[in-house]
């Protein structure tokens, strides 16, 4: 714990004549911390939000990585699902949610640990970069395995093939912001405590 040191007071450090000074008084007065001025709360904001979106694209990934996948069949150019009422596709948006939703927490923790100093714009930032950062984890994640698809759609090649689906529950983009602001409320009162 750093403490800012002041100089004595002068009219305190000299006693008048005849007055009785307490044996254990404090010659300095301790200084309160500076607070970050509005443009430092603005940056900060800023680079939450900016961070946050950056990391949309590797969770969009890890999506696609471990999410279900389907199996669809080629037939000239015409992609059919093998199983249309298959489970996969519930649970895609599960996946989904939870690791927007975990990526959230993750950047809520930090940001607090990072920039807990700063006023109510580091959460705003946590809040609209979520919003963008799921977005772009949704686009990415959508686009891995659909070059293939469309290739042997237009090389008129038959046969099966995987495909990652699309997410169906758009609701799950909320999942990130929650998560981050559920991140940052857990960890400041924690730290509260």
């Amino acid at each position: 714990m750093s403490t800012l040191w002041s100089a004595p007071d002068p009219r305190r450090a000299a006693s008048p004549p005849g007055a009785v000074r307490a044996p254990f008084a404090a010659p300095y007065v301790v200084a309160a911390p500076a607070h970050p001025t509005l443009w430092h709360d603005a940056f900060a904001g800023l680079l939450a939000a900016v961070v946050t979106v950056l990391v949309g694209a590797p969770v969009g990934l890890l999506w696609a990585a471990v999410a279900p996948t389907v199996d669809v069949v080629v037939d000239g150019d015409q992609v059919q699902l093998v199983e249309p009422g298959s489970s996969a596709f519930i649970a895609t948006d599960g996946f989904f949610l939870f690791a927007v939703a975990l990526a959230g927490v993750v950047g809520g923790v930090l940001a607090w640990r990072l920039a807990h100093p700063h006023g109510p714009a580091v959460v705003v930032g946590l809040t609209l970069g979520g919003l963008a950062a799921a977005y772009v984890a949704m686009v990415v994640g959508e686009q891995v395995g659909l070059a293939e698809v469309q290739q042997a759609v237009q090389a008129g090649q038959q046969g099966a093939l995987e495909l990652t689906v699309r997410l169906r529950a758009e609701e799950a983009l909320v999942g990130w912001p929650v998560g981050a602001l559920v991140g940052y409320a857990a960890a400041s009162l924690l730290r509260g405590r």
